[in-house]
């Protein structure tokens, strides 16, 4: 049986957490009306917890959406002291869909941690301005919800040990906002009766968010054809114009500003235009981290090993080294890398590590590009500040429709924010009908956008691939640098991997590899590692061993 809790803050807002997920609501009827549609549809009881930081109230919603009083008020006893602490770096899990990855894709799976961490947050604001608390929310994912007011904290209550795939054993969104807001909570069962059960809305109704089933199409497949493929890489030469022999149990990335090798101890860049080695050193642990950025509007090749950061300039034959700050977490969702640790944000400078001014309490930084850092609350606007002068300017996203709202903020970087927007009572796993959208960081316009459900997009990544020229969410294919949708690939059953410029590796019908280059998805075996030279060249890891460069022979990839 599932239990909701119900949390209302002083700037009068309320806050529903049910299985897992959390959901902002102007007043606490809007909440009990979500709640007794929820417990119509699904034909249970639903116990509901309504808290305001001193006395808490327990209810119970029967499978008609009938409330009754659970339990009388109580005082909830003062909590013990609480130490403070950070917001723990979310662990690598090897997987290639990672800004901390060892490829040269910039994946966005932070915003996702935001929308988990950002009602985790149990800090005040003084508090976030403290120490390593602050900024808030996770590493450059997104936005944080804004502190609330000073208050006393309350106990959080302990719940019975649950099955790990439990939906109920998901992270908890909202460990308990404990802010006054309910004003005779000893009567608070009249003041459901009185202003909720008038205002339940029917399920279905036009005032409640649109829930679809998850199989249900939304967007109907493009077209998109399923061939096989004689070609090493689809619209390329059969014939490399370089080869090289690399170790067998090597690793490998590559991208425009090289190939890197790592086997053991040794570590070589190889010219992604010659196959020759650029340059040749040791490492004493695997890099982490590799991506393609600009230092002080240089192309560098940059890679992380431990706590050090090395950055291979062009026209430079050797790297340099930077001394990363103690639990250092970057982030490539920018043009430039992002550093933060603790409160403390810096970003790479030709002459060492760059400071970087925090945005104001409240606020995640997200990237930096351009020598702006790009920082927002929950609601927007985004903020982009230049690091270097301190001017600041004020990027209100335009609104997909009338009634929506942000439910989740998926990416921001690259010129572009993506963004999750439902209406109120629509969260990223509730089922509902929901906008994806692009935007503009120039000037918040809206580039596109994807009308889709939150079982399929509302835990989902915004990865970008290599070369800055695509990237994906769930089974949606966007150009990265006009913000346009290319390609819905969900009806074909095919599952899009890291793009390496404009071809996406890929599997289909869940065991074929294949690589989609335009309006087609090619069956190969190819492992495809970068196309370089603005998409002119594609440099494959052989079976052999051997890493071989194409030159490009045809505009099939840009079909």
């Amino acid at each position: 049986m599932a239990r909701a809790l119900i949390s209302v803050s002083q700037d009068g807002f309320t806050y529903l957490t049910l299985n897992g997920a959390t959901s902002r609501y102007s007043d606490t009827g809007q909440a009990m009306t979500y709640l007794g549609d929820y417990a119509r549809e699904t034909a249970t009881q639903v116990p509901v917890t309504i808290d305001d930081g001193n006395q808490e109230v327990d209810v119970v919603l029967d499978e008609t959406g009938k409330i009754a009083p659970a339990a009388s008020a109580s005082p909830t006893p003062p909590p013990a002291q609480e130490p403070s602490s950070s917001p723990a770096a979310p662990a690598s899990d090897g997987n290639r869909s990672t800004d901390e990855s060892t490829t040269t894709s910039a994946t966005d799976g932070d915003p996702a941690d935001a929308q988990s961490e950002r009602h985790q947050q149990k800090k005040t604001d003084a508090e976030a301005g403290n120490g390593d608390d602050y900024p808030l929310g996770t590493p450059f994912s997104g936005p944080a919800a804004p502190n609330a007011p000073t208050v006393k904290r309350t106990r959080v209550r302990k719940r019975a040990p649950q099955h790990k795939n439990s939906p109920q054993n998901r992270p908890q969104r909202l460990k308990k906002i404990t802010v006054p807001g309910l004003v005779l909570i000893g009567i608070v069962i009249l003041m459901i009766g009185a202003f909720v059960i008038p205002n339940i809305v029917p399920a279905g109704s036009q005032d409640s968010p649109q829930t679809i089933e998850s199989e249900q199409q939304i967007n109907p497949a493009s077209e998109l054809s399923v061939d096989k493929t004689a070609d090493v890489v689809p619209g390329f030469d059969n014939s490399p114009t370089w080869e090289t022999k690399i170790p067998k149990d090597a690793s490998v990335t590559a991208s425009d500003r090289g190939v890197l090798v790592v086997d053991g101890g040794k570590l070589e860049v190889l010219d992604s235009a010659t196959g020759k080695s650029r340059y040749s050193g040791k490492t004493s642990e695997a890099p982490t981290f590799a991506v393609d950025t600009i230092i002080d509007g240089k192309p560098a090749l940059l890679w992380q090993a431990g706590d050090t950061a090395e950055a291979l300039m062009d026209g430079e034959d050797k790297p340099k080294t930077y001394q990363l700050p103690e639990n250092a977490r970057i982030t490539s969702a920018g043009k430039s890398v992002l550093i933060k640790s603790g409160n403390r944000l810096s970003t790479f400078g030709v002459d060492g590590l760059v400071n970087v001014p925090t945005p104001e309490s409240g606020s995640t930084p997200m990237a930096i590009e351009n020598d702006e850092l790009f920082s927002s609350d929950w609601n927007g606007p985004v903020k982009a500040k230049n690091i270097k002068s301190g001017d600041e300017r004020s990027v209100k996203l335009e609104a997909p429709a009338d009634g929506l709202q942000i439910i989740k903020w998926v990416s921001a970087g690259h010129g572009k924010a993506v963004t999750l927007w439902g209406e109120q009572g629509a969260s990223t796993n509730s089922g509902h009908r929901i906008q994806l959208v692009v935007h503009s960081l120039e000037d918040g316009s809206i580039l596109s956008t994807v009308t889709t459900t939150t079982d399929i997009v509302g835990e989902m990544s915004w990865v970008r691939g290599q070369g800055g020229k695509r990237a994906y969410i769930g089974p949606y294919l966007f150009d990265l640098e006009s913000g346009l949708l290319l390609m819905d690939t969900s009806s074909k059953d095919i599952h899009l991997s890291e793009p390496r410029g404009t071809i996406v590796p890929c599997t289909v019908d869940n065991d074929d590899s294949c690589l989609l280059a335009g309006k087609h998805a090619y069956r190969t075996d190819t492992n495809l590692l970068a196309l370089t030279d603005d998409g002119g060249r594609a440099i494959v890891d052989g079976a052999d061993s051997t890493i071989r460069a194409y030159e490009k022979s045809s505009d099939t990839s840009e079909k």
